[in-house]
């Protein structure tokens, strides 16, 4: 029971960061690109806001956080921080060397595995979630994989190795969802950004094929 509350808790927080993430995104997007027709007249932060849009990224936020959860779980079962007990058995200076490597080798490890098979699944999510969210067409849909996927990827190796060895090596597990969500505001700032992009390059291409642009 307490586990269930944890993780609505965690799923609720990771939720809001990406709900900001897309918030900041479209504040700075609404900077950089020409005003916009507003539809939406009744809940406007800035010309041009879509709250939909925001809504999207609250729902996807809060159903991938418990998949991340589990899998940090299992990261910390799977390559346990043996060092930090071992150092806790023995106050003497030989004995604290040997655990330091071995903890060093166990983040090294996390790192790896996260990087090369929860990395291209989380990316891959994304993509295909925002896209089923948008309600996106089958072909839409194919196209935006082929073109965002590997940037969102590649995008993410030069972040998040980096953020992930904080996260392994110094926040323990019941932080380590909270510790990634704030990077994640900016990672999903990026994102927001990234899938508006998208977007407007799928839409210019439907007027362009239709040559009729609304």
């Amino acid at each position: 029971m307490v586990a269930a509350k944890r993780i609505a808790a965690l799923a609720l927080f990771s939720g809001s960061v990406s709900a900001t993430g897309n918030i900041i995104a479209q504040y700075i997007d609404s900077w950089s690109t020409a005003p916009r027709r507003v539809e939406n007249k009744f809940f406007v932060l800035f010309p041009g806001y879509e709250p939909a849009q925001t809504l999207r990224f609250f729902v996807y936020g809060v159903s991938f956080a418990p998949i991340s959860f589990r899998w940090h779980a299992f990261l910390n079962s799977r390559f346990p921080l043996v060092a930090s007990a071992k150092a806790a058995a023995s106050k003497s200076a030989t004995a604290s060397a040997q655990p330091l490597s071995d903890k060093a080798r166990a983040v090294l490890k996390r790192i790896a595995v996260d990087q090369t098979v929860f990395a291209p699944f989380a990316s891959g999510a994304f993509v295909v979630g925002m896209g089923l969210l948008e309600g996106l067409r089958s072909s839409d849909l194919v196209e935006r994989i082929r073109v965002q996927y590997p940037r969102v990827l590649m995008v993410g190796y030069l972040v998040w190795p980096a953020a992930q060895l904080i996260n392994f090596s110094i926040v323990p597990l019941m932080y380590r969802v909270q510790f990634g969500s704030v990077v994640g505001l900016f990672w999903n700032t990026y994102l927001s950004w990234s899938s508006a992009q998208m977007k407007r390059d799928q839409q210019r291409k439907a007027c362009a094929s239709n040559a009729v642009c609304i």
